[in-house]
């Protein structure tokens, strides 16, 4: 499912979430852990300690109940949070039927 803009609401997670940021040449140049904050049906927001860019590609793995859901997406912005930390948002490229079932699960509402 791709997605042309965010119109999609977001629900408050407090989910585990990987992540690998790409460079121009699409080179892993970093990877970690966080947290999420948000997660909508278009992307999700994360609590990272570390600078991110925007515009970078990012592929990320949120631990969903039982499940992992694998996607790929682009930060959008990235705010200051608390102590230090920032709010990332990353906006999904895409997200498979699959892994949106996956996250309707947890999140019944994020379909709407």
């Amino acid at each position: 499912m791709e997605f042309e803009g965010r119109e999609s609401k977001r629900i408050g997670s407090q989910n585990f979430v990987s992540y690998r940021l790409y460079d121009a040449e699409d080179r892993v140049f970093e990877e970690g852990m966080a947290l999420t904050l948000d997660i909508s049906r278009t992307g999700i927001g994360i609590r990272s300690d570390h600078d991110m860019e925007v515009g970078l590609k990012v592929e990320v793995v949120v631990a969903v109940g039982d499940d992992l859901v694998k996607t790929v997406g682009h930060i959008r912005n990235v705010k200051p949070y608390d102590q230090g930390t920032r709010h990332v948002g990353i906006e999904f490229d895409f997200l498979t039927d699959d892994e949106l079932n996956k996250l309707a699960q947890v999140y019944p509402d994020i379909t709407q």
